[in-house]
């Protein structure tokens, strides 16, 4: 019953010259499952009402991935719409099935995700669409979009790209240890038989997170190397891996260098399928940027 109507609406759109071929790859929302259509939403007609959203927290992270929205709709809706303020088009989703605390409504329940070049406030717009393609009125919500910053430490390295691929940061510090997701403190234990300080682990360097990790695709894109206490005194050596391009074509990336929050160091590059191809241990990847602490 709902899909006769979905089609009833995008005839609708059609014959408005609305509906685009463009899969919304580019838009600064996606949502999944939905069906994109470039432009604005179309002004209330006297369609049906927004019951209730519900969407956790209004802060989003710029680059996330699959934050669920749930919510129900008036009887009569067939679909929803979905919309962020200022984006070139938005999204129609089919009505599902109603609640069963709720009979009498349908629901939609999808996930959204989020450009990484959001920056600061949105709306997200919600609207009931019935099967004549009659939009109801605008349920408006609050998105404060924040990215990700690299984290305070007395030197950080970090890595950021821009597709959804398994990159790795590789570091190595002056003593010649390569601080990457295999291994992810600097700290060497002193020779068996000599005491161990519990917490002498704390004055390495630490990786913080391995992104994308396998092609498990967090939204993240970014990785960071940091020494919270001095660092090593010497020549360090940034490498960036291509460990999987997760079905992109290339990915563009970018490494700083921070001493006590000061710009030390800046790169850029991108990596295609022949660095895809290489191998992913120890000593992998393609030198990024080299320093040396006095």
């Amino acid at each position: 019953m709902r899909r006769p109507a979905l089609v009833l609406i995008f005839g609708r759109l059609v014959g408005c010259g609305g509906v685009s071929s463009d899969p919304g790859l580019f838009a600064d929302m996606r949502v999944a499952p939905g069906s994109y259509v470039e432009g604005p939403m179309p002004q209330e007609n006297g369609g049906p009402g927004v019951v209730a959203v519900n969407l956790g927290t209004n802060r989003v992270r710029t680059g996330q991935i699959d934050k669920p929205l749930r919510g129900s709709l008036a009887p009569e809706a067939t679909a929803v719409a979905l919309g962020l303020s200022g984006d070139a088009g938005y999204w129609i989703v089919p009505a599902g099935l109603p609640d069963v605390q709720s009979p009498a409504f349908p629901t939609f329940d999808v996930s959204l995700s989020f450009s990484p070049d959001m920056r600061g406030s949105y709306e997200l717009l919600v609207r009931a669409v019935d099967a004549e393609g009659h939009f109801g009125l605008t349920s408006r919500h609050a998105l404060e979009a924040t990215a990700l910053t690299a984290p305070e430490g007395n030197l950080v390295v970090s890595l950021r790209w821009d597709r959804e691929a398994d990159l790795d940061l590789h570091v190595v510090d002056p003593r010649g240890v390569e601080i990457y997701k295999r291994n992810i403190n600097s700290y060497e234990p002193p020779p068996p038989g000599q005491p161990v300080d519990p917490t002498a682990w704390q004055s390495g360097a630490l990786l913080d997170f391995d992104s994308n990790a396998g092609c498990v695709i967090d939204g993240r894109r970014m990785e960071n190397v940091v020494w919270k206490n001095d660092p090593p005194i010497g020549h360090y050596i940034v490498r960036v891996d291509t460990f999987s391009l997760c079905g992109e074509s290339f990915a563009n990336w970018s490494v700083d260098v921070f001493r006590s929050g000061v710009s030390l160091a800046r790169s850029a590059g991108q990596s295609g399928p022949t660095d895809e191809a290489t191998p992913h241990d120890r000593g992998a990847g393609v030198l990024a940027v080299e320093f040396d602490l006095p």
